[in-house]
């Protein structure tokens, strides 16, 4: 007899013995049948994962692989010597480092009684589809924004992998320093960008700098809290946007001009550059983060998504028990994992407070 092996998820056709006709008369009050219900599902997380590719800010906040591990150099000072007629140059080279991607699955099921289905109507059903896609959206941004503001390593595999975060003063991996800057600038493995300060105007100065010393130039995007908004745009050199629709006066109020004011709060003059200010009711007041906005998929972004070649990326659907039961399930499913990119400078964290260190947030 032969070993089938393991069944895994390359096998998401329905089995041949499943009937589809029996499947179709499965139908709600309205006519609906189940198999345009799961089709209704698999459109609808379709194009969720289209629009994670491309959704406002968190798009640039990560690039994707499926392999689980991340290579780059640290900073090693060489150097020319001066060449002799005779002599022959010591050789050098350049090091690297590396990390891990985590993985992990994720699931969820629609599931109704067969009695429930045949007396719903459609607009029962949409709404329990929008919920799904609504959860996968959630699950994607928390997990993005959690990755961002989590100063500590992450445990890959059962011995010793690691998912690390941006430079954070050699406590994850003492062998990494960053690379040395265009300008010539040396770090050591103590570099930290966890920083914690009392008030986001003292703040926002250290933070971009940290940024510009490893090459990361302005503009810089802010992540900030929604609760916090009125603390920013009390910031001396804060731009309200400038709303194409609205008449402006002859005044000494300056407007930034933004393209899309639906996604940026607002812009801040720094003392080394303008930031891109947009908020989210996900990160909790008294936080920031401060990034370079490469564009979407760009390897140089701040995070690495890994996802699973099999699944593919974003959230699919995969047979549940669909007929023949008193009970329905649609189930929709995702692997992926988020770590730090390749380049652990392009991210600074931000906690305020009055004293201590930084500590984690709770990413909502």
């Amino acid at each position: 007899m032969a070993i089938l092996g393991f069944g895994d998820l390359r096998e998401l056709q329905p089995p041949a013995l499943w009937d589809l006709a029996e499947m179709r008369r499965i139908a709600l009050a309205d006519g609906t049948t189940f198999d345009q219900v799961i089709s209704d599902t698999v459109e609808g997380l379709q194009l969720l994962n289209a629009s994670l590719l491309s959704m406002p800010h968190y798009s640039s906040l990560f690039s994707v692989q499926d392999n689980v591990e991340v290579e780059y150099p640290v900073g090693v000072v060489n150097g020319f010597e001066e060449a002799t007629e005779y002599g022959t140059p010591l050789p050098q080279r350049g090091k690297l480092t590396g990390h891990s991607l985590p993985i992990k699955p994720y699931d969820r099921a629609m599931g109704w009684t067969m009695m429930y289905l045949r007396k719903a109507n459609q607009r029962r059903v949409d709404a329990d589809i929008r919920s799904t896609v609504t959860d996968a959206r959630s699950l994607f941004q928390k997990k993005l924004l959690e990755r961002f503001f989590k100063s500590t390593a992450e445990t890959v595999g059962a011995t010793s992998g690691a998912s690390v975060p941006f430079a954070d003063g050699g406590t994850a991996d003492a062998s990494y320093v960053p690379p040395i800057s265009a300008e010539g600038k040396t770090f050591l493995y103590t570099h930290n960008h966890y920083l914690r300060y009392d008030t986001a105007a003292n703040a926002i100065g250290p933070a971009v700098l940290t940024m510009q010393e490893h090459g990361h130039t302005a503009p810089w995007d802010v992540i900030t809290p929604e609760a916090d908004a009125a603390t920013w745009k009390a910031i001396t050199g804060w731009k309200a946007p400038l709303w194409s629709e609205v008449a402006y006066m002859s005044s000494t109020t300056e407007r930034a001009q933004i393209a899309d004011v639906g996604t940026y709060i607002g812009f801040l003059e720094t003392t080394y550059g303008i930031a891109r200010i947009w908020s989210t009711p996900r990160l909790p007041t008294n936080y920031f983060g401060v990034y370079k906005d490469y564009g979407a998929g760009d390897p140089r972004a701040p995070l690495r998504m890994r996802i699973d070649r099999n699944t593919g990326f974003g959230f699919q659907v995969v047979p549940g028990n669909w007929v023949n039961a008193p009970t329905v399930l649609a189930v929709s499913y995702a692997e992926f994992g988020v770590g730090v990119g390749e380049d652990r400078t392009n991210g600074v964290a931000c906690y305020l407070n009055a004293s201590g260190n930084y500590t984690d947030p709770t990413i909502s």
